[in-house]
């Protein structure tokens, strides 16, 4: 006898899913109820009748339940003799949808199309009205006769009212207590009059059998283009519906043709595809060049989505539609066109094919609805604001409260410069920093002095080489001057400029020559266009927080190491924050005097900066100031210059000017100093951006005085020489007169400090050393060893005697026992640690490490929390769906799309990814409330596993590709390194740029958050997403709460990891997650907060026991058998565990270890896990993927 046949249990499985997924695609006329034309209703379980009446009526109703999700009524009148929808009425888990003909209504306010509120979306699509709601109906209105409903089947048998008990079973639909009731008696349970009004129903016309064509009837049925509907539906009944419409309607055939539109719609419900039965009978005529289609596709392509269709979710429906190779210009409004003469739009103007725009850094050309960009290499700016805010060269930003020394950047291929700020302490607490003094140190071709050190200090003054130095300054290497009485302009000839602003308070601005890319370090990142790595340190290695960063930095050794700090210093104090509130939320002003630069500059980091400098300054206005001035600067570095801002904010600079000067929005040096009358003016060779300020307006010239004259009252320059105006002097024999500026020829004693010093260091004394002499500001410690030292003046202090350097710690080290320092722990030469994928060996105080090209993450989780696989971090709250990743990228052919679907969480308009959809191929997989399940498909391609791992389901699409689901709001997509460059959606392009992610769907690269988010929206006639307002501020009474919960990220719980993962970005994202779910579901958003940052914590090797019995638990004990104790917690899990039904613990690589449940002896009892995992099984619609612990 042969091996017995046993079939893949996996196999089975998907097939199971693949068939309950056809027929749940194909086949739902079981869940539609409809009515139509004169005044004719069909029951969810078939029961056609009719009812001539012009009351009110529930429609349906979830009757049955202890709470009513929904209520759904409508009123029908007669207009022009013909019976049409007036009214329909929708209560929707709490929201009231009122619809009329002419306006739309919801929650007793009137809005504008399309609109998605209290998780209820209603779109307009020319004539027709779309309803869906997230609780499971979807309706359909024509606007006129024709509404169809079409329900969840989770509430079957759950229904009352026209449209029946929705229990499969026809023949009990007009029973009452075992009594056959007539159709009006029916309908009169369900009427419902207003409080004063006492409607009748009419009744119908005597010998409706008698009269009608029947011949003609079912003819209509019979025509070949239902060929596909006949065997599908009552054709019987809806012959008797037509009979019916010629006997009451006459001569009227608009009745025949409603009907025979209903058979059309409901054949496309049994599964069914009607042909195009329309001629001169019952002809329907479009806007534009459109035509008529029975069966169109409801997402259909456009120009600014030219694949829409690809994942829709909804049946064909009848309408307008393009002609076949065209798609509706949606973007003119203009009609259908072919794809190739799609229109692109960019800041609110129309392109036509063909046509391009070109800024500083790329130039793009409209092609087909598509913009295809062409970048190129731009300078990078780098800023220091408010003392302690950090832009890198590669736009990331952070905050560092430091109180050194510190290198702000470097040529690290080579000595032709380096840049040192000097950070201080400046008020009485920790965080207030001031930015005190900028120091260049530029290279020169001098034998004698091969470094040229320029130093600025806050209060304006300028040193050279630590000699006072007078400006303007203009030699070889260099260019120093004041455009105006703001900002200092340091401009070298090696590709580096500093813009440095000296009021209200001290600022610096980098600018970097695209010559220079890749060749710099320090705090301003390494400039080669990726954002990940820009804490990398001199060991090699990329630190995991800024203050780890930043203290590696440091340029003395005997500063401290700075540490970190946790709060927002607006939490302070409730006057301070309502102060930076009303002045810096101008900045976001949509309408306000910078929106103009919205489109280039997103002005969020800068608002937040704003905030954070405004109540942290004890002069509030002074920092609130400095803070508006670094986004008109950065703006004026993209090329807009914004004007008339100071008339709204900060007005006090611009009316404090010096006598004789006057305040310009684009002040200049160039042309504007006595010099400039007989001298080259090397200013007006420098190119710079705008900056605002004090000088001397168009026509008069400043002397070395500060003082603004006529040119007649200027003097002369010749050398060293300053003549006087109207005076006199001799050149070789002539004597020469100074007219309008040009020549017509025609210490204390120092205290000395008495410093004890811990062996071996050893007290230098600078007033006793020579001239030139170093002192501590150049003391060697294991971290500053390969920088060089910048000497802008000797200081006194302890120091490591010849061949020691400092430790770091108060003592001296032998440089060869230097270790080697990464997140703030430090390893002895020979000792080696795992990062990400590599293995690193501490080597002469750097770490060497294996190439291996590592997998990237991308995260979503709470409301709307996002991180790219370039680590670009954002937050995005829309309620429609949008694509997360596909590789439908650049017109190419694509093989998966991940799709996800966002719903309310709270009052506030906030939203969280609750719904994912899978898309490979023509297969549709669904993630959603828990569970796994396939929505439609071929049956040709699947995915490759999907199994519940822990808290956590985990599907592995394809070979490099892992979905992580908690179940909840958050999911992690790991891709493997074979995909980068070939995706795109919100996730990003994964190509290491983080600057670039920001691409939308037409391949144009954008700063506004919305404007990106909005553009991957699978529906184009979903509303679009709209700048959210702060739930904390929305819900006041809910922020302590917040503050107070979410301070466990900040707390001793999270020690161990808060040197390797910053815990800033998560503590706010969990302050306000928890503050919007003000509806239901508040723990549930604070736990997944905490859990998204333990998770980040537990990649970075810091595994944190968070979860108590009192904040976020997991019962162990439900999983146990009596008297058991197998089950227990795991906050970290393992990468792979070894289950039942993976006895060999082998899974994909790109699964990381996740919190999970874990049962320490599953080999004793599989069999008994398995016998429990038997009656986990559903429905297949509603199909569980088995826990595989």
């Amino acid at each position: 006898m042969g091996t017995p046949f046993i079939f893949p249990v996996g196999l089975l499985l998907m097939l199971l899913l693949f068939t309950a997924a056809l027929a749940q695609t194909e086949f739902h006329i079981n869940r539609v109820c409809s009515t139509w034309g004169n005044f004719h209703l069909k029951t969810f379980d078939g029961e056609f009748f009719q009812l001539p009446s012009t009351c009110n009526y529930v429609l349906t109703s979830d009757c049955k339940n202890s709470y009513e999700d929904f209520n759904i009524q409508i009123r029908r009148e007669i207009v022009n003799g013909t019976a049409t929808i007036t009214e329909i009425v929708m209560k929707l888990d709490g929201a009231v949808v009122e619809l009329t003909k002419t306006f739309v209504v919801v929650n007793g306010q009137e809005v504008s199309l399309p609109s998605i509120v209290s998780g209820v979306s209603i779109e307009k699509v020319f004539s027709s009205l779309t309803i869906k709601a997230k609780l499971g109906i979807r309706a359909f209105w024509n606007m006129d006769d024709s509404l169809d409903i079409e329900m969840s089947e989770k509430y079957q048998g759950l229904t009352c009212g026209l449209c029946g008990n929705f229990n499969s079973v026809q023949a009990d639909e007009f029973l009452q207590n075992d009594v056959k009731l007539s159709a009006a008696s029916y309908a009169d349970r369900f009427k419902m009059d207003k409080p004063t009004e006492s409607c009748k129903e009419d009744t119908l016309p005597e010998g409706i059998s008698d009269c009608g064509d029947q011949d003609f009837c079912e003819g209509i049925f019979n025509r070949s283009a239902f060929s596909d509907c006949t065997n599908r539906l009552d054709t019987a009944a809806f012959t008797k519906v037509c009979l019916a419409d010629m006997c009451q309607c006459g001569t009227d055939e608009s009745c025949v043709c409603k009907t025979a539109s209903e058979f059309s719609r409901q054949c496309i419900h049994a599964g069914g595809v009607p042909g195009e039965w329309r001629t001169s009978f019952c002809q329907r005529s479009c806007p534009y060049n459109m035509e008529f289609k029975e069966c169109g596709s409801a997402c259909p392509n456009t120009c600014s989505n030219q694949q829409a269709s690809d994942t829709c979710g909804f049946h064909c429906h009848d309408g307008c539609y393009c002609p076949k190779g065209t798609v509706f210009d949606d973007v003119t409004k203009s009609g259908c066109v072919p794809v190739s003469e799609c229109s692109c739009r960019h800041k609110g103007e129309v392109y036509q094919s063909g046509e391009s725009y070109s800024l500083p850094c790329s130039t793009c050309v409209c092609y087909g609805g598509l913009w295809k960009c062409t970048e190129k290499d731009c300078p990078g700016t780098c800023s220091v604001e408010g003392g302690s805010h950090i832009n890198t060269f590669d736009g990331k930003v952070f905050t560092f409260h430091g109180d050194c020394s510190y290198t702000l950047t470097r040529h690290c291929q080579g000595s032709l410069f380096t840049v040192l700020v000097d950070l201080v302490q400046c008020g009485l607490a920790d965080s207030e920093t001031c930015l005190r003094a900028v120091t260049l140190g530029l290279s020169t071709n001098s034998s004698t002095n091969p470094t040229q050190v320029i130093k600025i200090l806050s209060g304006g003054q300028v040193y050279v080489n630590q000699i006072i130095s007078q400006l303007p300054l203009f030699t070889a290497e260099l260019s120093i001057f004041q455009p105006s009485s703001i900002y200092m302009l340091i401009d070298t000839n090696v590709g580096l400029q500093l813009m440095v602003q000296l009021s209200p308070i001290m600022q610096i601005f980098v600018t970097l020559d695209t010559s220079l890319i890749g060749t710099t370090c320090g705090l301003c990142g390494n400039f080669n266009n990726i954002m990940a790595d820009d804490f990398r340190v001199m060991s090699g290695l990329v630190e995991g927080t800024a203050v780890a960063f930043a203290n590696s930095w440091k340029t003395r050794a005997d500063c401290a190491n700075v540490i970190t700090r946790f709060g927002h210093p607006c939490s302070q104090g409730v006057s301070n924050e309502r102060y930076a509130q009303y002045w810096c939320s101008k900045l976001t002003d949509s309408n306000g005097v910078f929106s103009s630069c919205h489109a280039v500059i997103d002005p969020k980091i800068y608002k937040d900066n704003c905030m954070y400098d405004s109540c942290n300054c004890e002069n509030s206005e002074d920092c609130m100031c400095a803070a508006v001035s670094s986004y008109v600067y950065a703006c004026s570095l993209a090329g807009v210059k914004l004007s008339d801002w100071r008339s709204v904010i900060c007005s006090k600079y611009a009316s404090a000017c010096p006598k004789e000067t006057v305040y310009s929005y684009n002040m200049t040096y160039c042309g504007r100093t006595c010099r400039s009358l007989n001298q080259v003016d090397y200013s007006c060779k420098v190119n710079m951006a705008a900056v605002d300020g004090c000088g001397c307006e168009m026509g008069t010239y400043m002397n070395d005085k500060g003082q603004c004259l006529n040119s007649s009252s200027c003097p002369c320059y010749d050398q060293e020489n300053i003549i006087n105006a109207g005076e006199t002097v001799t050149k070789d024999g002539v004597t020469c007169y100074c007219r309008h500026g040009a020549l017509d020829c025609g210490g204390s004693t120092q205290l000395q400090i008495i410093q004890n010093c811990f062996t071996p260091m050893v007290y230098f004394d600078c007033s006793t050393a020579g001239i030139g002499s170093n002192g501590v500001e150049c003391q060697k410690s294991c971290n500053t060893l390969d920088m060089a030292c910048i000497h802008t003046g000797c200081v006194s202090g302890c120091m490591c005697p010849s061949g020691l350097v400092s430790d770091g710690k108060g003592g001296c080290i032998l440089e060869s026992s230097c270790p080697c320092v990464y997140n703030g722990n430090t390893y002895t030469p020979g000792e080696t640690l795992s990062v990400d994928c590599n293995q690193c060996k501490c080597t002469n105080r750097r770490f060497e490490c294996t190439k291996n090209v590592c997998d990237e993450v991308c995260s979503i989780y709470g409301d709307g929390h996002y991180s790219t696989f370039d680590e670009k971090k954002f937050d995005f709250s829309g309620q429609c769906e949008y694509t997360l990743i596909e590789d439908y990228c650049d017109e190419s052919s694509g093989t998966f799309r991940v799709i996800t679907e966002n719903v309310p969480c709270g009052s506030t308009g906030t939203t969280c990814s609750r719904a994912i959809k899978i898309f490979m191929g023509a297969n549709e997989f669904q993630l959603m409330d828990g569970k796994y399940s396939m929505v439609k498909g071929n049956g040709t391609e699947f995915p490759i596993q999907v199994r519940k791992m822990g808290l956590y389901m985990v599907v592995v699409l394809k070979q490099g590709l892992v979905l992580m689901w908690d179940q909840k709001t958050s999911l992690f997509i790991r891709l493997s390194a074979t995909y980068q460059g070939q995706v795109c959606g919100l996730c990003g392009n994964y190509d290491g740029n983080s600057k670039n992610d920001f691409t939308t769907r037409s391949g144009e690269n954008v700063v506004d958050t919305l404007d990106f988010g909005n553009s991957w929206k699978v529906s184009g006639t979903c509303p679009d997403a709209e700048l959210a307002s702060d739930p904390c501020s929305a819900n006041p009474y809910r922020e302590a709460w917040s503050k107070k919960q979410c301070s466990i990220i900040n707390s001793i719980t999270f020690k161990n990891c808060h040197s390797k993962v910053d815990p800033g970005p998560f503590y706010q994202a969990c302050v306000t997650d928890s503050c919007a779910c003000d509806t239901g579901g508040d723990c549930e958003c604070f736990c997944t907060a905490v859990a998204a940052y333990a998770k980040a914590c537990s990649e970075a090797s810091a595994c944190v026991r968070w979860r108590t019995p009192k904040i976020c638990p997991v019962f162990c004990d439900y999983y146990n058998y009596p008297s058991g104790c197998e089950w227990h917690y795991k906050p970290c899990g393992a990468p792979c565990m070894k289950t039942c039904r993976n006895p060999t613990g082998n899974c994909s690589n790109l699964i990381t270890a996740l919190e999970a449940i874990h049962n320490t002896s599953y080999h004793n009892h599989c069999g008994q896990h398995n016998h429990r995992d038997l009656h986990n099984i559903r429905p297949i619609h509603n199909l569980h993927i088995f826990n595989t612990w």
